[in-house]
This record gives C-alpha cells, structure tokens and sequence, in this order.
C-alpha cells in the first residue's frame, strides 16, 4: 500500500464509516433521520441527571471562570474593564506573560524512553564480582571437561581391540578399558550453579535489550506525533498553553487517537485528511435528498463541486496518528469535589464543553440539532422580548433562536468508566455512551498544568501571573494617568480683567499659535506683561509619580525585574545580579512543573501508542527495524514509559553549558570506562548540532590522530626514515617546562645560589 511522506497510508478506499457517501451523494441523498423516536424514559432521566452535576458544577466555579476572563482582557489591552480606554495604560501584564513564556518554552520537549525498574534476575544478583567469578568456574569446567575427554581419548586408544582384531592379528592388543574412565563427564554443582547464573543473565539482558528497543521506536513515534499535528504545530500549541497558563492559571491537553477507519475521536480537526471532507459531503447530501436546499442555492453549487473535486482525485488521505486538544481553560469544568487540579484528585468526573453550528453537530454525530442552536459566539444564551433580541446579560444580539451556536458536552464519568456526549435541549445522548477513546491509567485524557500552586481549602484554582500582577498593573496605570492629569493642569493660563479685549480679540488670542503675531483693539501704551496675568499652578513633582515601588512588587509577586518590563534601574550591578537569580529560581520552579506536565503527557501518550499502532503501521513509518510487541494493557502500564529530558524545553545557555563541558572534559578522559562515543554525542548536544553519528561511527576504528601516526611514508634510507632519526625524528615537538611547586623559588626575586 502507498504511503505519504510520514508513512501514513493513502488510499483510494473510503474508509467503512464514508462508504455510503459517494454513493449517496451519487444517488441523490438520503434524508437525516431529524425526527427520532423519544428516547426511554430512563435514558432522559439519566440524561438530565447529567446535565444538572455539569450545571452545578459549572455554577461552582463561576467565580474562577470570571477571574479568567478578566486576566485575559487585562493581559491582552493592559487594564481592567472600568478603567477607560482613552486613559493612560502600559501593559507589563501581558509583557511579562510574553518574556515567561520566551522563557519556558523555546524548542519541542525530547522524550526519552525508561525502562520500569524491576528485578529482572532469578538467580544473578545484579553484582558484576559475582558474575566474573561464574565465568571463571565455567572456564575451569571446561578446561577439565577437555581433560575429561582426552582421558577417555587415551583410554579409548588403550584399550583391548574387537574379537575380530584379536582373530586376524592374533594377539589381545593392550590392557583392559577403565570403567571409571568411560564414564561420562559430571559437572561439578558449583558449575552447574555458574550455568544456571550465565543462563539467568543472557535471559534478563536479552529482555531488556527488547524493552530497549520497543522504547527507541517509542520515541520515534512520538517525534512524528508532534510533528503531524495539525491545524497548528506541535511548539507553537505549546507555547499557546504555556501562555493561557500563565494569563489563566491552568492550561489543559486532551490526548485521542484519530484512527484510519471509524468516527472522528474528537470535537477538533488537528490531522490534514479527507474525513472532514466526507463528512461535510455527507451532510449536503442528506439536505438535498431532503429538500432543504434548492437547486438554485449556493450550497447545491457547492456540493456539486465537492462531487467534481472528489471524484477528479485519484487517491484520498487518510491517517491514524495521536491527537492533542488543548481545550480552553473557562471551557474544562472539574467536579466541584475536586481537591487538586493537577491529577484532578478527588474528581468523579470532568467535562468539557464546545459551541458549534449544527451543521459541524450533524456532520460529527448525524444529528440535528437546529432547533437547539440558541447561543451566542460569545456562549451566551439568547431569547425574544416584545420582538427584539437580547442575551442572558439584557443586551441587545442579531443572533436568532435556532440559529446560533448548540452547546455541547463531554462528560468523562470515572464511577461508571464511561464518556458521555450531550447537548444542552436535547434528551438524548448525542453517541451511545462508550469507554474513553483512548486508554490510560488516569482513566480521563485530560491534563492539567499549573504553575502556581498554593496550598489552599476553598480555592481550587491558583492565581494566575497576571492575577498576582494586577495591582501592579493597575498602579502604574494611575501613577502615568495621573502625571498625565497634573502636566495638563500645570500647562500655563492667564486672566485678564473683564472689559480689557473684545470679545474677536479673545477669539485670536485663544486660536494664536507659537511664533504668530497678532494685532489687538487696545490702547498701544498697554503692558500686556500686567494686562495678561499668568494664573499660578503646582509644578509637577516627579517623586508623587514614581514607578520605582511598582517595579519592585512586580519583583517580588512575579519575579520580574524592571530591565525585562522595560524599565530602567538605578540599581547596581550586585543588586540586579541578587535580582536576577531570584527571576531565575522562580522560572526554575515553572521550568519543573512544565518537565512534570510533559512527561506525564509523554507517559500516557506512549500507552495509547502502543495500544493503537499496529506492528505493520508502526514497520511503515519507522522501518523495518521497528521493534512493536503485543502487549496487554497491565503491561503497557508497567514496563516501558516515555519521559521529559529536564530542561529540554527552555531556552539554553549555550555559552555556560560549553564552558562547563570544557572544564569537565579533561577530567572524563583521564577516567577509566568512559566511552568515546558517548563524549562525542555529549559535546556535539551541548553544542546543538544536527549531525548523526551513526555513519560517522566505526566500532574498533582508532582516532584520526592514531591513523596518522601509524600512516608513515616509505623510507628510501635511513635518512628519510622518521624511525631512523633518533629524538630529531618523530613526536619531536617541544615539550612544555614543567612548573615549579609553589614556593620553590626564592623572595622577592632573588635566585642567585
């Protein structure tokens, strides 16, 4: 079967679930079934059952979500909602979200895979003494096992011929054999346990061997996952949740498997197949088979031409992969008994919840739910008073009822082990409820990352940076408002007494600009000096207006310093380096929870892999040395699991990290043991080389400076020969002087004897 470029099938197939939409599109449509029978009452009941724990669920935790909302408006124009828009506003909310995030994530995470640590040995003891001694024993078997056998060789030559040698030679030929000596050879019980111990150690190191390799091609798949993902990369996703955690204070990832055959796992399109294309199709078939639209209508045009497209292409697109969703963080609602949010411990249950047409409702689960369709872009409900259109908030919409957006849940229900998806006015299950797509030990593919935490009985929900910033903020915003105000007000006026100029006189001394000369209707012996009285006003105090305090708190609430918000600092050099490194502790913290968040996502990650790639799927896009083991889901928990390398994601300092592997190297090569392939790869990471040394790389090949020392041209005599020479002949470079213990010399200079 043909691949893509990611080894991917392509198809010419549709998959089973689309097989009806060529030929119902061909065929003219069939009508969507719209008008099903009522559901049994106790589905309707345990319908509404859910719907009312997703409610108050939902009303429990209004207040974080509306503390959301407002870290977001304040990260994105740098105030609050009541503070005017035509005031004075610096957003260093939303600067020190941009510098953080810089911070944080700078590259993709590499995954390493780990071995579950285990005792894989019955009999040996994990102690390399023990083992030498077994292969010492065994030698000394097998020396006197060869002694063994050339005694019986002896014996054998010695012993009395056949009696049909006796007949024709006529003599007996030599002593009879030894019994003892025939017998065949017994190892002795400390062989027999060095055996048993040998045996174990080959048995435990070829198991782990395999578990090696199954964690290679581990990460190697989840290289690829990352980057597949579609509509957007994997890094820039990323960078996305780490900002919506540092504005929000939570960010999540949904993890799914988007499989060749059968529905779409998800409510998001993130892999670039033909699915979503057929199911569109599908939808504008059903609506011409029902009528709905004419032949005139534009949606007609545009299912003819879908038709045209589809059948004019010669294969279609369809992949299987790993999917991440990243829902947004007002959208995932955690059980109100929820007592930690990373892990959700405590939680029964999560739900997350999405607003679409119900055109995007009946392409994903053939469902209508026009008449359902009663939401605004902005998730707010919408309703019809004395012929106008309001929302739940009273103010005026142009959304109509049944023409808006449906709401729709899906309900992850740990007790029952099931998922449930339901849409808010519809008394049924959207898809019979079924387990989890994907299996992981958490039993919910929903993650959570804050960065944060404080411990806390009434707060689920940490602060987000832009919280514990916002006063900050909100100073600086009144501080340069207000120096704003007092310049304006101490801006130079003047009186004059009523009378003195007429009234077009004061017209063009109002509208007179600098350097203009005017004439005015007055007596020329007139003093304007004393005519036109400058009003006295405070001169602006720069001390009442002062940001120094603001940059300060920020420090301490947030750990940044003023140079990173834009501000300069009259403090020292020791100053900001105590400044700098307290910035650097707390994004160390931010740094460890990120780690945390990753390689718990990498982990679950790896199980779907392994549950959902088949061995032929995984040879096509890895290549035929892809090691994929059938294994039952005890074992995809326990043996093998993929993790973060600390500090793979941030930002490096390349110069630091190469200053200190030069001053650790000198020491590794003295040190017996180490390898030289593994210094290579070391030095060749910290220098952020691309290059591979797998072709580079040749077992038993000496260093390029061996070769060349070993390389000697071909002596005519003995004095073209470099060996002939004596000390003026090879390696006579000079040789450093060796230094003098300290204190060998003289005071003061004086070196005479």
């Amino acid at each position: 079967m043909a691949t893509d470029d990611y080894g991917a099938p392509i198809t010419n197939e549709v998959p089973d679930d689309t097989d009806t939409t060529l030929s119902t599109v061909q065929n003219g449509g069939e009508k969507a079934n719209t008008e099903e029978n009522e559901p049994p009452q106790n589905v309707q009941a345990q319908v509404n059952a859910i719907k009312k724990k997703i409610r108050a669920d939902k009303k429990h935790h209004e207040k974080a979500f509306k503390r959301m909302k407002r870290d977001m408006f304040v990260a994105m124009h740098g105030r609050e909602e009541d503070w005017s828009e035509k005031n004075y506003k610096a957003n260093i909310a939303g600067q020190h979200v941009k510098q953080k995030t810089a911070t944080l994530y700078a590259k993709n995470p590499k995954a390493t895979a780990s071995r579950t640590e285990r005792l894989d040995f019955a009999v040996w003891d994990e102690d390399p003494q023990s083992l030498m001694q077994a292969l010492q024993t065994l030698q000394q078997d097998a020396v006197a096992q060869a002694a063994h056998a050339q005694a019986q060789a002896a014996a054998m030559a010695a012993a009395p011929p056949s009696p049909i040698h006796t007949a024709v030679m006529g003599h007996n030929g030599g002593p009879p054999l030894d019994d003892a000596a025939m017998q065949p050879y017994q190892p002795s019980p400390e062989a027999q346990q060095a055996s048993a111990l040998l045996a174990d150690f080959q048995q435990g190191m070829e198991y782990r061997k395999l578990l090696d390799r199954v964690g290679k091609t581990m990460e190697l798949l989840y290289a690829r996952a990352l980057r597949e993902q579609k509509p957007v990369d994997f890094k820039t996703a990323a960078k996305q949740l780490v900002r919506r955690t540092c504005t929000t204070s939570v960010g999540y990832i949904e993890l799914g498997f988007q499989r060749e055959y059968g529905p779409r796992p998800g409510l998001e399109d993130h892999m670039a197949d033909a699915r979503t294309r057929l199911d569109h199709l599908r939808v504008l078939a059903e609506k011409a088979q029902a009528g709905e639209i004419e032949e005139y209508d534009a949606e007609m045009a545009e299912l003819q031409e879908s038709m045209t497209a589809l059948q004019n292409e010669p294969e279609i697109l369809i992949r299987e992969g790993l999917v991440f969703d990243y829902p947004r963080s007002t959208k995932v609602i955690p059980d109100m008994l929820t007592k930690t949010l990373v892990g959700f411990v405590g939680a029964r249950h999560v739900t997350i919840e999405y607003e679409y047409t119900p055109t995007e409702i009946r392409e994903l689960f053939d469902v209508d739910l026009s008449q359902c369709a009663n939401y605004t872009a902005e998730g707010k409900t919408v309703g019809e008073v004395a012929g106008a259109l309001f929302d739940e908030d009273g103010e005026r919409t142009s959304t109509k009822p049944g023409e808006g957006l449906c709401r729709v849940w899906k309900h992850y229900d740990k007790p029952s082990g099931l998922c449930y998806y339901l849409a808010d006015g519809y008394n049924a299950f959207l898809r019979e409820p079924a387990p989890p797509d994907v299996f992981v030990e958490d039993f919910w593919p929903v993650y959570a990352l804050t960065f944060n935490e404080v411990e806390s009985e009434d707060e689920l929900f940490p602060p987000s940076d832009v919280s514990l910033i916002l006063d900050m903020q909100n100073e600086l915003n009144r501080s340069r408002q207000g120096k704003r105000e007092h310049r304006e007000a101490a801006r130079p006026r003047w009186v004059f007494p009523n009378g003195l100029f007429e009234d077009e006189d004061v017209d063009r001394l109002k509208k007179m600009k600098p350097f203009d000369a005017i004439g005015l209707n007055v007596d020329p012996a007139t003093d304007m000096s004393k005519a036109l009285q400058r009003i006295p006003v405070p001169g602006v105090d720069p001390n009442l207006y002062d940001t120094g305090e603001v940059f300060g708190d920020a420090q301490l609430a947030v750990g940044a310093q003023a140079a990173q918000l834009g501000a300069t600092s009259s403090a020292t050099a020791t100053e900001s380096a105590i400044a700098a490194g307290t910035t650097n502790n707390s994004d160390g913290s931010s740094v460890d929870d990120l780690d945390g968040f990753m390689t718990v996502i990498a982990r679950a990650a790896g199980q779907i892999l392994l549950r959902e790639m088949s061995e032929e799927t995984v040879k096509a896009q890895l290549g035929p040395g892809a090691v994929w083991p059938h294994m039952s889901l005890a074992d995809i928990a326990n043996e093998v699991f993929l993790e973060i390398e600390a500090g793979s994601m941030g930002k490096p300092n390349q110069a630091i990290e190469v200053k200190n592997w030069q001053n650790m190297l000198p020491f590794l090569i003295q040190m017996p043991g180490i390898k030289p392939i593994w210094l290579a790869k070391e030095t060749l990471r910290r220098l952020d080389d691309k290059l591979d040394l797998t072709d580079a790389l040749v077992d038993g090949l000496p260093s390029i400076a061996q070769l060349n020392q070993m390389a000697q041209p071909e002596a005519v005599g003995a004095q073209d020969n470099p060996a002939a020479q004596g000390g003026k002949g090879g390696q006579n470079a000079p040789k450093p002087a060796a230094e003098k213990p300290a204190g060998s010399d003289a005071p003061m200079g004086n070196n005479r004897v």
